[in-house]
């Protein structure tokens, strides 16, 4: 797939391996999809294509960006060119890889701000569908597909109102949130029993679900506030569930829950505004390193499609409130390889994919840095293909 088994010898890197130790300088040795080694002085075969450019530049593992409809939207505005959501509340069956525009305009972009894999994730109903994990490279979606079906995505209707209606609309909210909860249940109820062959009749949606209800595969639940995400708890522990819940706004509010159930947060965005009007200002910007001290794994995304492009920044945010540089680059690359099963991605490290972003200065601090050269599993990616990038030399 990847043509020309290539050995490229990179001299002097500062290494940012992505599982939270610090950065060290050494050669790294690629041969072929594959880091072959990584040593403080490699001597170089004829054989190998020798990088002396790279000396004291800094060599990160790919960013992967998780819980984003990328592939599945091209224009918000244009409704043919959204496929990202499908019509129900159940669809359980639906797959975001059937419907990923591997030609999109939007990933050149996301390639050369370092995004070298998605989570392609569908949305819409109550259970959207089946996300898919793909590598930003390949002429079909079927060269650049990883993982067909990834994680299932829930999203129930939150059961805490608005504030800001009016008592009498927040309790209809309520009840009919708690009603599409049960409906929920009773769906998964069905499901279970059926996954266990209570029923020869053919179900789609049921099927799709018995490799989460069997615990092969993760679960995201998008749930914001203390209440929604006690209740996703509640439910996943009932079916058994590898959870881990998406957007966790109010997640400090049930920490030692989340923590006795092992339950990742992966934080929608740090760029937002509070949940709540008595929350402080930078309430987003301080929530990484909050949950991290209380022991919870984190882990950070974006929910835009397009501007996945700025995922390094939200990191960098969470920096500049108190997370280390190497752990926030975790949250980025090797936990969310992590939680969506890819044994090979997401660090730095003999016998790891050659997924590498090589860049001049502090990749999570886009004003001060500049991504160089990119590879995916061993194939180094265009990165003039930019059209940003074009839009800006034309009009500089």
């Amino acid at each position: 797939m990847w043509g020309i088994w290539l050995q490229i010898l990179l001299r002097g890197v500062w290494i940012h391996r992505g599982d939270g130790s610090p950065a060290a300088q050494a050669d790294v040795l690629l041969q072929g999809d594959t880091i072959a080694a990584i040593a403080p002085t490699i001597n170089a075969k004829p054989e190998y294509k020798v990088l002396q450019e790279t000396q004291g530049k800094h060599l990160y593992p790919a960013l992967i960006a998780i819980g984003t409809p990328t592939g599945l939207i091209e224009i918000e505005a244009v409704r043919a060119t959204r496929d990202n959501a499908e019509v129900g509340d159940f669809t359980p069956e639906a797959q975001a890889y059937t419907a990923f525009n591997i030609d999109s305009r939007v990933l050149p972009t996301l390639r050369a701000n370092g995004i070298l894999y998605v989570e392609s994730t569908p949305q819409g109903g109550i259970i959207a569908g089946r996300s898919a994990v793909m590598r930003l490279t390949g002429r079909t979606r079927e060269e650049a597909v990883i993982l067909p079906d990834a994680v299932l995505h829930v999203y129930p209707p939150s059961l805490h109102p608005s504030v800001y209606a009016s008592p009498e609309e927040q309790k209809k909210s309520r009840e009919k949130a708690q009603e599409s909860w049960k409906q929920l249940e009773a769906y998964l109820e069905n499901a279970q029993r059926w996954c266990k062959g209570d029923s020869s009749q053919l179900n789609l949606g049921f099927a799709a679900l018995c490799p989460f209800i069997r615990r092969e595969k993760p679960v995201a639940f998008h749930a914001e506030m203390a209440e929604d995400i006690e209740a996703a708890i509640r439910l996943s522990t009932k079916y058994g569930f590898r959870l881990a819940i998406i957007g966790g706004a109010e997640a400090l509010q049930v920490a030692p829950l989340l923590q006795a159930h092992q339950v990742p947060v992966i934080l929608r965005r740090t760029h937002r505004l509070p949940p709540n009007e008595d929350a402080p200002i930078d309430y987003f910007y301080t929530l990484p390193k909050a949950l991290l001290d209380r022991g919870l794994t984190v882990i950070l995304c974006h929910d835009s499609f397009w501007n996945q492009r700025n995922l390094s920044y939200q990191a960098g945010t969470a920096v500049a409130y108190g997370v280390s540089p190497e752990k926030a680059l975790a949250m980025i690359t090797s936990l969310p390889a992590q939680w969506l099963g890819l044994s090979k991605v997401g660090l730095i490290a003999v016998g790891y994919k050659a997924s590498l972003i090589l860049c001049e200065g502090d990749v999570l601090d886009i004003p001060r840095s500049r991504i160089l050269r990119a590879w995916i599993e061993g194939q180094e990616v265009d990165l003039s293909d930019n059209p940003q990038e074009a839009l800006y030399q034309k009009y500089r």
